[in-house]
């Protein structure tokens, strides 16, 4: 369900200025069922929001959720957000850091905890071949829009709004794209997807988009905007910048990302090809799109962006410039 067909606004949050806060949502779930929530720091001396969906993975059948636990699981609570929050230090919601560019934003952080890239609204029973099963909740979706329903009444005038995440976060922000647009329509935004490509075609075997797709319900999401998505998921890309073609959107990648590379079942020199093939053949066609590469195989950047330079461009500014200033910055890559 998108979000122009489920925009009844709730009521608007009240949490301290200049602090984080933990916002229980009793109509949200993880994997296990149990309600989780957001963060939340407001700077009302702002009207700028950066909006950040964490990553943690994802599964899709008994062994990926189960058996070799590839994603983070439930529950996340106010405890759970007390230990992340300890972490942002260094990061692109250290609202003390200088070379922030977000540092004055009012900043949401989403939890993840569904396995589904939040993307999903189903319950599903997955089951081992040898009689044990397990029901997982992949509600990632429904989630974004539980919150929504209180964050655009709190969030009601934004002059500016940065949807961003890293790993299933960044792939997160990226399909959900449509949905933070249709909620805050006429709003300047942008996207920054840390470190979850979407390669072109086979790339990305048949599959392994078969069983996210089915598993996810993740047409419910891309089918809108994209309805090719299924045979070729780079076309999300390509549908977001051609859907929205005023707003800045940037992927951040190392060339042989060793978490994303595992998942999709890739060696390294492939992984590079297919990040080649993206930025050829989709990303670098679409005026709105920029990239940001590093060499090697790291894997996300916006926990500590002060690392990572791409050639002889350090991060923290080319972001600065991505969010600031009146011209976009170009496409940074490694030996330029």
């Amino acid at each position: 369900m998108r979000w122009r067909n489920n925009h009844h606004a709730s009521e608007p949050i009240a949490a301290p200025e200049g602090k984080w806060t933990f916002v229980d949502f009793p109509d949200s779930a993880c994997d296990d069922g149990t309600p989780t929530g957001i963060g939340i720091y407001p700077n009302k001396a702002s009207d700028k929001l950066l909006v950040f969906l964490n990553g943690g993975g994802a599964c899709w059948d008994y062994g990926t959720c189960v058996t070799f636990n590839t994603s983070t699981h439930g529950p996340i609570g106010s405890k759970q957000f007390a230990n992340a929050s300890a972490a942002f230090g260094g990061s692109v919601m250290d609202h003390a850091l200088a070379d922030n560019p977000f540092k004055d934003y009012s900043t949401v952080w989403i939890p993840y905890c569904t396995g589904d890239v939040h993307t999903g609204d189903t319950v599903n029973t997955y089951g081992d071949g040898g009689g044990k099963t397990a029901q997982i909740h992949h509600k990632g979706h429904a989630n974004v829009l539980a919150y929504l329903k209180r964050l655009v009444p709190t969030f009601s005038k934004p002059g500016k709004i940065v949807i961003s995440g890293s790993s299933a976060g960044g792939g997160g922000a990226l399909f959900n794209y449509p949905t933070f647009r249709e909620a805050w329509p006429g709003v300047p935004m942008m996207l920054v997807e840390d470190s979850l490509p979407l390669f072109v075609g086979n790339s990305i075997t048949p599959t392994l988009r078969k069983a996210w797709f089915d598993s996810w319900k993740l047409d419910a999401v891309a089918g809108p905007i994209c309805p090719g998505c299924k045979d070729d998921l780079s076309l999300f890309m390509k549908a977001v910048a051609e859907k929205y073609p005023q707003d800045r959107l940037a992927l951040l990648s190392s060339q042989q990302d060793r978490t994303i590379r595992t998942y999709f079942q890739l060696q390294p020199a492939a992984f590079q090809t297919a990040l080649e093939q993206l930025t050829t053949d989709v990303l670098d066609k679409q005026p709105n799109w920029r990239h940001f590469y590093v060499t090697g195989e790291t894997h996300t950047m916006l926990g500590s962006p002060d690392k990572f330079t791409a050639g002889t461009t350090p991060l923290w500014p080319w972001l600065s410039q991505l969010t600031n200033d009146a011209t976009p910055p170009a496409s940074a890559d490694p030996g330029k």
